[in-house]
């Protein structure tokens, strides 16, 4: 966790540059809903699910002056707080295993401007950090896609309403959330699927 939030800061310290060389700059905090989130044991057959939860992160973007309409490359930072079921039930001893999931994902968005509504599409790729209270971390590939609407409030602020796919790609033949040499699940490759519906309020520079 600690070197995300190192980064996210680092980030933001560098987009304070960014806005210097570019007028069209934009920082988005979000918060939202995230959905889903389910992976098959190879040995046990068992479906383990991730609870569905409240989650926050932020976007930066930096407009893409080649572009007709409103181009745009993103950065975005979501974090959610989590734990992981077997089937519908906690798992053994009524125990859970929390796990905060953070997505780090370079992309981009494109769509119309100058209406009262603007609808857009989004896509990216980058990772996933899988970080369980009782366990090993976790990093995996991941992309996303999604798409919604920007609804402008005033000439450097609008309202940004959007709906986004996660997907997370496991090696075949994975372990995850080891400790003490013992793993909770064996992935015999799989692709982990999220959904997250958020808001947030674009401040443009």
């Amino acid at each position: 966790m600690g070197r995300l939030f190192f980064l996210l800061l680092m980030t933001t310290v560098l987009s304070q540059s960014v806005t210097a060389l570019a007028a069209d700059f934009e920082v988005t905090p979000i918060l939202g809903y995230t959905f889903g989130g389910s992976l098959k044991d190879s040995e046990t057959d068992e479906s383990l699910k991730f609870n569905d939860s409240e989650s926050y992160g932020i976007i930066l973007g930096l407009r893409d002056e080649s572009k007709v309409g409103g181009a745009f490359y993103e950065l975005l930072f979501l974090h959610q707080s989590t734990y992981l079921k077997v089937d519908d039930s906690i798992l053994s001893g009524g125990e859970h295993l929390d796990v905060d999931i953070n997505y780090l994902h370079l992309g981009g968005r494109y769509g119309p401007e100058g209406a009262a509504v603007n609808p857009f599409v989004v896509a990216g790729v980058g990772a996933t950090f899988f970080d369980p209270k009782d366990g090993d971390s976790e990093t995996k590939f991941s992309f996303s896609i999604g798409g919604g609407i920007n609804v402008p409030l005033a000439k450097y602020i609008s309202l940004r309403l959007e709906g986004r796919g996660f997907g997370t790609i496991f090696d075949s033949n994975s372990t995850v959330f080891c400790a003490e040499n013992e793993c909770l699940v064996k992935v015999k490759g799989d692709l982990l699927w999220q959904y997250t519906a958020f808001s947030g309020l674009v401040i443009s520079f």
